[in-house]
C-alpha cells in the first residue's frame, strides 16, 4: 500500500497551500479590523496617535504568529524530507490533516484576536488616560484567544512526526481506518477551535470597551472575561482530545 512520490507530493502541496492560504486570509482580516479600527480613532484623539499606532503594532503583530506558525508547517511539509523514503496512505493523509489542522485552527483565534484589538484601539480613543489597562487587557485577551492556534499547532506536528511512514501489519480496512483518523484528528482541532478562538476574542473586545467606560470596575470586568474565556475554552479542549484519541488510539 505504498503511495508513489508523485501523488505523495500532491498530498504535500496541499497540505501547505491550504495551511498558509486559510492562515493567512483571517490573519489578514484580523490586521485589517485593528488597522480600521485605529485610522478611524486617530480622527477621534489625533493627539494619541503614537499610543494608538503602537497598541495597533503589538496587537497585530499577536494575529500575524499564527500565520507564521501555519508558514512553519508548510516550509516543513515542503522541504521537510517526506518523499525520501517509502511511504504509505495513511501518512499521506496524516501530512494533509497537518495542513488543515493549522490552517483551520488560526482561523477562529484570529478573527477573535484581531476584534479584541479593534475594540482596545477603540477604547483608547474613548479615554486614552487609561491605555495602559486598556492595552493590558487586550494582550492577556488574545494570549487566551491564541490558545487555539497552539493546540493546533501541537497536533500539526504530532501528525508529521509521530505517525509512522508505513504502518505494521497493514491491511486495506486498517489503511483505510488510519487515513481517516488522521485526517478527521486535523478537522476537529480546525474546527473545534473557531468557535472558542472567535468567542473569547469577542468577549475580550467587549471587555476593552468596558474598561474605558468604566475603568473603576477593571476587577470586575476582567474577573467576568477571564470566567466567560474559560468556559468558551473548554470547547477547544474537547476537540483536542478527540483530536489526540483519533492519532493515538484509533
Amino acid at each position: 500500500m505504498i503511495v508513489q512520490a508523485d501523488i505523495l507530493k500532491v498530498f504535500l502541496y496541499l497540505g501547505a497551500a491550504l495551511s498558509t492560504g486559510i492562515a493567512s486570509l483571517s490573519a489578514g482580516y484580523g490586521e485589517g479590523f485593528a488597522a480600521a479600527h485605529t485610522a478611524r480613532a486617530m480622527m477621534r484623539q489625533p493627539n494619541a496617535n503614537n499610543n494608538l499606532t503602537r497598541t495597533m503594532l503589538i496587537s497585530q503583530a499577536i494575529v500575524e504568529s499564527g500565520a507564521i506558525f501555519a508558514l512553519v508547517i508548510s516550509m516543513l511539509l515542503l522541504f521537510g524530507g517526506f518523499t525520501s523514503r517509502e511511504t504509505d496512505w495513511a501518512k499521506a493523509f496524516s501530512l494533509l490533516g497537518a495542513g488543515l489542522a493549522i490552517g483551520l485552527g488560526c482561523t477562529g483565534p484570529n478573527f477573535g484576536s484581531g476584534y479584541s484589538a479593534g475594540m482596545a484601539i477603540d477604547g483608547i480613543a474613548r479615554n486614552p488616560s487609561k491605555s495602559g489597562r486598556i492595552t493590558a487587557n487586550m494582550l492577556i485577551g488574545q494570549a487566551i484567544t491564541e490558545s487555539g492556534t497552539i493546540f493546533s499547532l501541537v497536533i500539526s506536528l504530532l501528525l508529521l512526526y509521530t505517525v509512522p511512514a508505513q504502518m505494521e501489519d497493514p491491511t486495506l480496512m486498517k489503511i483505510i481506518v488510519k487515513s481517516c483518523a488522521y485526517l478527521t484528528a486535523g478537522l476537529v482541532i480546525g474546527i473545534g477551535t473557531f468557535g472558542p478562538g472567535a468567542g473569547i476574542g469577542y468577549v475580550a473586545g467587549k471587555a476593552n470597551i468596558s474598561i474605558s467606560k468604566h475603568s473603576k470596575d477593571q476587577g470586575l470586568i476582567t474577573r467576568t472575561m477571564f470566567l466567560g474565556a474559560a468556559v468558551s475554552e473548554s470547547t477547544a479542549i474537547y476537540a483536542l482530545v478527540v483530536a489526540f484519541l483519533l492519532i493515538f488510539v484509533s
